[in-house]
């Protein structure tokens, strides 16, 4: 993920041009290979019990209220971002196969999801949902590299198995995956820990001149049933060289479910040297509350502050505020009906005043999906 504003430098109108008539071109070999991948594996699950395949879908209709001409909602989303029109924020086909001793991940994807968060890779990794081969080392020890999910937040980029129909500011703005290599370490049932290589923050791709790798810890506590206790961090540098600006992150967060209650609470803090002498900072913050009712039924509510002064994730420096509401309906196990209402605020006037919008320092905006997962 890169900045919005850093990415329309780069590209020239034709570039876009050319760019659009290539994700076009690829998104109908895509959908080819979907159907083809899919009779495959249909075939050899049937034979081997090594192979799995799997599938989501998750459209959606938006209405931004400050009424973007662009039809872009505010950049430091990458999840249903699109005003006014009807979408698909994520579809994956998924291929797995799994040995006592070998395991490995294949999936494809397209959706606005792909296409914004993975803005500044080339055309064909837009495309890799993962990619990723694992051995096992020794008894609960795995050496796994390639694109994979990474440690960081407990939200998904699938959305049946997240609380609210959007991500939160938190996880919006830290990586949903990493390219790299990857320990994992099954301690006991209650304890995991992973410790991960990387080409950096949420790359395929090195970014042109940076030669560094980044690193990332990560410990997974489940003292209970229906509790969850999660660290991680990452450290690295994203700068090119021979300038070094070394990025130090942290994301906490404990969740638990009873009954048909569930409570979150997390928190990220980020650090990062400047060009000066001193350090640069962001944090954010959320909790959630969830309750199950009529069996089939979910209301869910979350509150969130994500300050970044410096702008050194978002676009430009600003302290933001957040609520939502959504009504779930599970149709059935493997198939959700979402509704949200998400409100955003800032003291900062100009910040919402998205090209040809109307003029707002907050930002409304009402969003319905349809996910289904087989």
């Amino acid at each position: 993920m890169i900045k919005t504003s850093e990415l329309k430098d780069k590209l020239s109108p034709g570039d876009f041009s050319g760019l659009f008539f290539t994700f076009r071109a690829m998104r109908g070999i895509f959908v080819i290979g979907l159907f083809l991948i899919a009779h495959s594996l249909r075939a050899q699950e049937g034979n081997d019990s090594k192979f799995s395949f799997s599938g989501y879908i998750e459209t959606y209709f938006s209405y931004d209220f400050n009424q973007p001409k662009d039809h872009l909602r505010p950049h430091f989303l990458f999840n249903f971002n699109r005003h006014n029109e009807f979408s698909v924020n994520l579809a994956v086909l998924k291929a797995n196969y799994t040995d006592e001793n070998i395991r490995a991940n294949v999936a494809l994807m397209t959706g606005t999801y792909a296409q914004y968060n993975l803005s500044d890779e080339p055309t064909w990794a837009q495309f890799v949902n993962e990619a990723s081969i694992g051995v096992k080392i020794i008894d609960k020890l795995w050496l796994d590299m390639g694109i994979m999910p990474s440690h960081i937040g407990f939200e998904s980029w699938y959305g049946m198995d997240c609380w609210h129909l959007s991500r939160s500011l938190m996880a919006e703005n830290s990586p949903y995956f990493l390219t790299g290599a990857r320990l994992t370490y099954e301690k006991s049932e209650q304890l995991d820990f992973i410790l991960w290589a990387t080409n950096g923050w949420q790359n395929v791709q090195r970014n042109p001149r940076n030669q560094s790798i980044g690193v990332g810890f990560g410990v997974n506590y489940r003292p209970i049933e229906g509790m969850e206790i999660n660290y991680a961090n990452y450290f690295g540098n994203e700068s090119p060289q021979p300038i070094y600006r070394a990025r130090f992150f942290n994301n906490f967060y404990i969740q638990y479910e009873k009954n048909k209650w569930g409570t979150t609470l997390g928190a990220d803090y980020g650090i990062e040297d400047s060009n000066f002498s001193f350090v640069n900072h962001w944090y954010g913050i959320t909790g959630s509350l969830k309750r199950e009712f009529l069996e089939k039924y979910v209301l869910a509510g979350r509150l969130e502050y994500y300050s970044d002064p410096k702008g050194v994730i978002l676009d430009q420096g600003v302290k933001v505020s957040g609520a939502s509401l959504n009504l779930d309906y599970n149709v059935s196990p493997s198939a959700l009906i979402r509704l949200e209402f998400r409100q955003f605020y800032t003291p900062e006037e100009a910040f919402f005043e998205l090209p040809a919008a109307r003029f707002s320092k907050g930002n409304t905006a009402l969003t319905g999906s349809m996910a289904v997962r087989f």
